[in-house]
């Protein structure tokens, strides 16, 4: 099928920059509003995956969270973070019940047309993790739609960083490829999570968000 700029930029997000996103999401990051944006995005979504690009799925995950920003923003030089306010925070957000919720992953085929290692649904416990870095990702869209297009590297994108080493979510990058911020998804991380995020960025001297 011949596909458009934004079929492309679809595909290229779920292979390179977050692992899932949900329909209500890739409406929302876009379609201008509408009462009928997220059916005009389902049929798109349709046939990408009838091209085999994209992959669908039903699975019971948390209603997004209404983000108003990170809840750590740090940069080398600064105080470390309360990682236990921290963890309260991200723990203590998740209030409703998990629902039916229809999610995209690119495919296998498109993981490897952009050369990525995505192209999967994530494990169980993952899932909400991912949906937020999703949010995440939509809301840079649409306020910083230069980063979000051309800056944002996601884990997938990327060389794993070694053995047992947890890789952060995503980066913002220059024309260069040096690392402007670090991008976490917060999930329910607890006060150690929180901790051993902050001490792997500032030993590498990385500014970071965790949302």
């Amino acid at each position: 099928m011949p596909w458009t700029s934004r079929d492309r930029e679809i595909v290229d997000t779920l292979a390179a920059k977050v692992r899932v996103l949900s329909l209500a999401q890739v409406a929302r990051g876009w379609w201008e509003p509408s009462q009928r944006r997220e059916e005009h995005a389902r049929t798109r979504l349709r046939l990408l995956g009838r091209a085999g690009l994209l992959d669908a799925y039903r699975v019971n995950v948390h209603p997004p969270l209404e983000l108003r920003g990170p809840v750590i923003r740090w940069k080398p030089g600064e105080p470390d973070p309360d990682a236990e306010a921290a963890a309260t925070q991200l723990r203590a957000r998740w209030t409703e019940a998990a629902r039916p919720t229809s999610v995209y992953t690119a495919s296998p085929l498109a993981a490897n047309l952009f050369g990525c290692s995505g192209g999967e649904l994530p494990e169980l416990t993952h899932r909400d993790h991912d949906l937020l870095l999703g949010e995440v990702f939509v809301a840079y869209l649409r306020s910083e739609p230069d980063a979000a297009r051309r800056r944002w590297v996601g884990e997938a994108a990327r060389p794993k960083a070694g053995y047992r080493v947890k890789d952060p979510d995503a980066f913002l990058v220059d024309d260069a490829g040096n690392t402007l911020r670090v991008i976490e998804s917060g999930g329910k991380y607890d006060a150690g999570r929180v901790a051993e995020f902050h001490e792997h960025c500032a030993e590498h001297g990385l500014p970071y968000e965790l949302w």
